[in-house]
């Protein structure tokens, strides 16, 4: 009985949870349906700045894996 009580308080706890994670969520979907148009533009400077950013995180990807390559090669090697 006292299993049921608290399976059944976590399961609500978990439903309140979603629930006031998904109601942004879908205000945000409900909302980029109602905008009608942008009028907005790139120039060169912002375009530079996110390949930039894209750049900066292959970069910062390939000295990550560059730190923990042994630790992956012992993983998938198991020798």
């Amino acid at each position: 009985m006292i299993y049921k009580l608290i399976i059944s308080k976590i399961n609500r706890n978990r439903m309140t949870q979603a629930k006031y994670f998904l109601i942004p969520v879908f205000g945000l979907i409900l909302t980029g349906f109602l905008i009608k148009d942008a009028y907005g533009y790139i120039d060169p400077s912002s375009a530079t700045m996110f390949i930039q950013v894209i750049i900066g995180a292959l970069v910062g990807v390939g000295i990550t894996i560059k730190i923990f390559w042994y630790r992956i090669k012992s993983k998938l090697t198991r020798n």
